[in-house]
């Protein structure tokens, strides 16, 4: 049993095997330990990130393709036919769905392709399937959100904020500003689309104003929304290193960012806001005391979620896309059951915290999983490390579990909280 003092007198106890946990005013009351077996992993991929293109209109300052722009590639049309058919085949098989995420560069620049390929598919292979496109925003037409509408195509954008924050970052070629396209593109996905999505990059230009961010994204409809922080990966960033935040000053944004999001979800007009971040962690934490099944990481990276580079090789995520040792397969090749079965998947799969070394005695690892695999991995090109960030990990997960301490009620706010817990 692993005791961590939340503040004096409280202490969050976890059963180092199973995972199971409660708050006790004594370090040394362990938890109840569930009795019968239960294969707990989720070993199915349920996520395709597809970069359909490295071509894009923009230039945004952090951009992590680069490196890729300066020769863009495109996947061709019967490659996207190819991996939709063997998806649809993977989820049919194991009674699932899966989200095709299509990604980029820029995903509309193939918009053509993308829709001849959906075509492709029987009605019974596109039930089988989620598709998503995440887009900078730039491109989007009314004939586009329509095409997309009829397909039941889910479109994502890109906004790192409100004016002065987007356009500092997010620039066209000619660098000049995109939040006021992106705000028209928005306007229409919303005629046609009941939800959207948002990824918002963090940066030290808008690090300080992220509650003000959130509270402008209610005002515009935006209902799922993941604060993605900015870190530097090896080969593929070309970035200027002073937008990287500072550890100690990103997770307390972080904390207020979640003080926040729950102040919202008190009123019932906000009851349907998503913050991936914090939702996945708050998961994580509930799912340890339930029968469910768990991730190995936060973002199922090498195991659940693959990415999908534009020559058809399939990778953990994108930021691997380097590392030849990691590569996973080939969809040209392969079918998503015979890339489960090679070396480097396999080696996905026994990442878990009981095999991080720094992570076996810590009483948060099975809420933050290690932390961002990628993010360990550049420390000395193993991914059983844990996340060079695990200090920031540790500050955001310490806040949330007091929270829900003192505040347990808030756990039935939180949107699409279905786990039951003891």
């Amino acid at each position: 049993m692993i005791s961590y003092k939340l503040k004096p007198e409280v202490y969050f106890n976890v059963d180092e095997e199973s995972g199971r946990w409660i708050f006790t005013n004594n370090p040394h009351k362990s938890p109840k330990k569930e009795e019968e077996n239960f294969d707990e992993w989720d070993n199915l991929i349920k996520m395709l990130v597809v970069n359909v293109t490295d071509i894009c209109n923009l230039d945004c300052i952090y951009c992590s393709r680069q490196c890729s722009r300066k020769t863009p590639n495109r996947m061709d049309l019967q490659l996207i036919k190819t991996l939709l058919k063997k998806a649809s085949a993977y989820a049919k098989l194991n009674n699932i769905r899966i989200t095709i995420q299509f990604h980029g560069g820029e995903p509309l620049t193939e918009f053509n392709k993308i829709l001849k390929s959906i075509d492709n598919l029987s009605k019974e292979e596109q039930a089988m399937l989620k598709i998503r496109i995440q887009t900078n925003g730039t491109l989007i037409t009314e004939k586009i959100v329509k095409e997309c509408s009829k397909r039941n195509i889910e479109i994502g954008i890109s906004l790192d904020g409100m004016k002065m924050e987007n356009n500092l970052t997010r620039k066209s070629k000619e660098g000049k500003g995109t939040f006021n396209q992106i705000i028209h593109s928005l306007k229409l996905i919303k005629k046609y689309q009941k939800e959207v999505s948002c990824l918002t990059v963090v940066t030290n230009i808008n690090i300080d104003n992220l509650n003000d961010i959130l509270d402008f994204f209610n005002e515009i409809g935006i209902t799922n929304v993941g604060f993605l922080p900015l870190y530097e990966e090896p080969t593929t960033r070309t970035i200027n290193k002073r937008i990287i935040p500072n550890l100690k000053q990103l997770a307390e944004s972080q904390k207020k960012l979640f003080d926040r999001w729950i102040d919202l979800l008190k009123e019932d007009k906000y009851k349907r806001l998503n913050i991936s971040t914090f939702q996945i962690l708050i998961w994580n934490l509930l799912a340890s005391n339930s029968k469910t099944k768990k991730f190995r990481v936060n973002c199922g990276v090498g195991v659940n979620s693959l990415f999908v580079e534009e020559d058809g090789t399939l990778w953990g995520c994108g930021a691997f896309s380097y590392a030849n040792k990691l590569k996973l397969g080939d969809i040209n090749e392969q079918d998503l059951s015979d890339v489960q079965k090679g070396k480097a998947y396999q080696n996905f799969l026994k990442r878990t915290t009981s095999n991080v070394e720094e992570c076996k005695e810590c009483p948060l690892q099975f809420i933050c999983k290690g932390g961002c695999v990628a993010n360990g991995f550049r420390k000395n090109k193993n991914i059983f490390e844990k996340d060079i960030w695990c200090e920031y990990w540790e500050e955001i997960i310490k806040h949330i579990i007091l929270r829900i301490y003192e505040e347990p009620e808030i756990i039935k706010l939180i949107p699409n909280y279905n786990i039951k817990t003891n």
